[in-house]
């Protein structure tokens, strides 16, 4: 089963930015489209989760791959 993503015209006003904002990082906005089912949940979580993704130690292209990586292993199609 697959869980439908929103719409981005969909979102709230505060989501479509954080969208904008996502995209003009390179970011794929499907992340946020699929979690915009629990909005208030998303914009708690997002302040967590986008320092590890876009910070840190490791560069951001290296996450990436070890993310491919897993989810080839783990034969995740998303």
């Amino acid at each position: 089963m697959r869980i439908p993503m929103v719409d981005i015209d969909a979102l709230d006003d505060e989501l479509r930015v954080i969208v904008a904002k996502w995209q003009a990082l390179g970011g794929d906005p499907n992340f946020i489209c699929t979690f915009g089912r629990l909005p208030e949940t998303l914009k708690r979580f997002l302040p967590f989760y986008s320092p590890l993704v876009r910070k840190g130690l490791i560069e951001f292209r290296t996450k990436e791959l070890v993310r491919l990586r897993l989810a080839q292993l783990n034969q995740c199609h998303y």
